[in-house]
């Protein structure tokens, strides 16, 4: 990542059409053009040249960010805005002592030592062998909830899985700011996969497998399980019927090969809700000071949850399943759509 001054022409180059308004979620709550991109520009146009200081304020409007990257998938320009917008994260986080406190607490404790001593208690099973093989990426989630349903589904494919135990991807340091802690993630990584002539990494949660990819290590080759479950048309059976709906979480490109799996699934009955791919909040959660905010936009994501008659949510970020069950209200329950499909197939 360059450092933000790098960003110059990028930011430049915005024409002010405000299509990023009509997709950012905080934009539909606030009406602030100081949390859409175009607001956040202007302003970073104005530090770059030294009109402005990196104030708390300022920093307040990027920590709303919630890096779902609607704006960037809209923008006619094509300005990746998250990235630009970390970049400008990265510089408050270095000239502010408690943004490195919060870091090394989401580092050391929850993402160390709360992973590691959950993990202590997890099984991961062998599974088959097979010629094609992949390394399992588990993520935080994985590490917690061990390899049986990916190994189930995979071995099912004719696919033998590798689970070697790996640290965070890095993402939660990453858009706080604190590079060199992502950075120290990236290399753990890499010095893991080194260690085997694989070059196939499989993840079930959608902000690792973008992660990872943003790493940007030559000839490996990242993909989410229901990629895997598509390509070989497994055929999956429920022991019973289940009325389901997904939850399309931001770093998802391809949902089409999750419907198809939902839609060829026996026994399953998929309803879409509305809004399915719109951003849950998550990055809310940290926020308690703007919990007010954050707030809508989780009730927006429920009411469309419960006019679906659901009782059962799927996803495929480790995020959304928490922060989905944390406002459920008791209404339905959210599940990795892994998980649930390797429990639940006969």
């Amino acid at each position: 990542m360059k450092k933000l001054a790098g960003y110059k022409e990028e930011i430049h180059s915005c024409s002010k059409c405000g299509l990023c308004q009509s997709v950012c979620p905080i934009y539909k709550i606030t009406g602030n053009d100081c949390t859409v991109s175009r607001g956040l520009f202007i302003m970073l146009k104005g530090l770059i040249k030294g009109e402005l200081k990196m104030s708390k304020k300022l920093n307040r409007y990027l920590d709303l960010c919630l890096k779902c990257g609607a704006c960037t998938k809209f923008c006619p320009s094509g300005i990746d805005a998250v990235e630009i917008i970390t970049a400008a994260k990265a510089e408050y986080f270095k000239k502010h002592p408690f943004e490195k406190v919060i870091s090394f607490v989401q580092k050391r404790l929850i993402f160390g030592l709360g992973v590691n001593l959950m993990g202590m208690f997890t099984k991961n099973i062998k599974g088959k062998t097979f010629d094609k093989k992949v390394i399992y990426f588990g993520g935080c989630g994985g590490e917690v909830k061990g390899n049986k349903s990916v190994v189930t589904l995979l071995n099912a494919c004719g696919i033998e899985v590798i689970t070697p135990h790996f640290k965070c991807c890095g993402i939660p340091l990453y858009v706080r700011g604190d590079i060199d802690s992502y950075l120290s993630y990236k290399e753990s990584f890499i010095k893991i996969i080194e260690k085997y002539d694989i070059k196939d990494i499989v993840t079930t949660c959608a902000s690792c497998e973008k992660t990872i990819k943003g790493y940007n290590i030559e000839g490996l080759n990242v993909k989410n399980i229901f990629e895997y479950i598509k390509e070989n048309e497994l055929k999956l059976s429920l022991k019973k019927p289940v009325k389901v709906t997904f939850h399309k979480p931001c770093n998802i490109d391809n949902f089409q090969d999750i419907k198809w799996i939902l839609n060829n699934t026996e026994n399953l009955e998929y309803v879409e809700m509305e809004n399915f791919d719109s951003c849950c909040g998550l990055n809310g959660i940290s926020k308690l000071n703007e919990y007010g905010i954050m707030y809508k936009i989780f009730k927006n994501k429920h009411n469309n949850i419960v006019k679906t008659g659901t009782k059962t949510v799927l996803t495929s970020c480790i995020g959304c399943e928490i922060a989905l069950n944390l406002f459920s209200a008791g209404k339905y329950r959210v599940f990795d759509f892994t998980d649930f499909i390797a429990a639940s197939t006969k």
